[in-house]
């Protein structure tokens, strides 16, 4: 199926006529009927109902004249969108990100960026891991920050690790499992635990469930999240104490907390960047040489 054949589907659908389709984009009939009857068998239906003196649409030909029409409408302003920006010299940058994770370097990978090509227009979507992955399913992303696990294999885009973080265990200050030099790990099976929903977040959830295992024990009370400011709002309100990534602290800014690193679970959370390759996009060019460029550059910022 392509656009010549769905632009004579429409033709003659409003000519209810061959000879005027043939006529309107400078063809013979007989092509005007082949294109219809490739069109046809593609589809797996008849679309028109053809007598001697008239055409008329099928059931079918009525259904998919309307998607046939949508279709050709979505490229007309695709195309109008495009010529609009090579005109302009003006682009689009599509980025999906996980906020926590990249909160503490994208904000001014952004901003560099921005300063550095003005012409590019920068939208942000923030979603939830779960989200980042339907994201780039749909292609509605050019660039996307992610749990790096989660961006692999993805179709139509390429990846790479821009860095590492470690677990540490969040609870406040004056919480009784900080009373002791070395921290018990048995008795944290009876404190109730705060962490990311396994819908919304669910590497970091398989990998909450991994360290308790790894560290001896296994949470009798868990609570799921929606995001990561709810699983720390609930330890600062003394309901729950989590297990989340150490460099969550640079920018929740809750002094009320202690953030203590975790030995001998041997997990880590790897971050990465997801992009469109191959992309038509320059934008996309200029951001990812920016990416690379600040990963030689500030390796600590990741």
């Amino acid at each position: 199926m392509n656009t010549e054949q769905l632009r004579y589907f429409v033709s003659v659908a409003r000519y209810r006529n061959f000879t005027e389709t043939a006529r309107e984009f400078y063809v013979t009939q007989p092509a005007v009927t082949h294109q219809i009857s490739a069109l046809e068998r593609e589809v797996g239906a008849r679309l028109f109902l053809r007598t001697t003196r008239n055409v008329s649409l099928t059931r079918a030909g009525e259904l998919f004249l309307e998607d046939a029409k949508r279709i050709l409408d979505q490229e007309e302003r695709a195309l109008g969108r495009l010529r609009q920006l090579e005109a302009s010299g003006c682009w689009e940058l599509r980025i999906g990100y996980l906020n926590s994770p990249s909160r503490h370097f994208l904000p001014r990978l952004i901003a560099a960026y921005r300063e550095a090509y003005p012409q590019v227009r920068v939208e942000l979507i923030r979603r939830d891991a779960t989200g980042i992955q339907a994201g780039i399913d749909a292609a509605a992303y050019d660039v996307s920050f992610s749990v790096l696990s989660d961006l692999k294999g993805m179709n139509g885009y390429a990846c790479r690790k821009l860095g590492a973080d470690f677990y540490c265990l969040v609870c406040p200050r004056e919480h009784p499992c900080l009373d002791n030099a070395v921290i018990d790990y048995a008795k944290l099976a009876t404190e109730p635990f705060a962490c990311l929903s396994h819908t919304g977040g669910a590497y970091m959830y398989k990998q909450f469930l991994q360290i308790c295992r790894g560290l001896g024990f296994t949470p009798a009370s868990v609570t799921e999240y929606p995001a990561l400011e709810d699983v720390i709002f609930a330890v600062e309100c003394g309901q729950a104490i989590a297990i989340l990534p150490f460099r969550i602290r640079e920018y929740m800014h809750t002094t009320g907390l202690a953030f203590v690193p975790l030995e001998g679970h041997g997990q880590t959370i790897e971050l990465g960047v997801a992009w469109r390759e191959p992309s038509d996009n320059p934008a996309v060019e200029w951001f990812m040489a920016m990416v690379n460029r600040w990963l030689l550059e500030h390796p600590e910022l990741f």
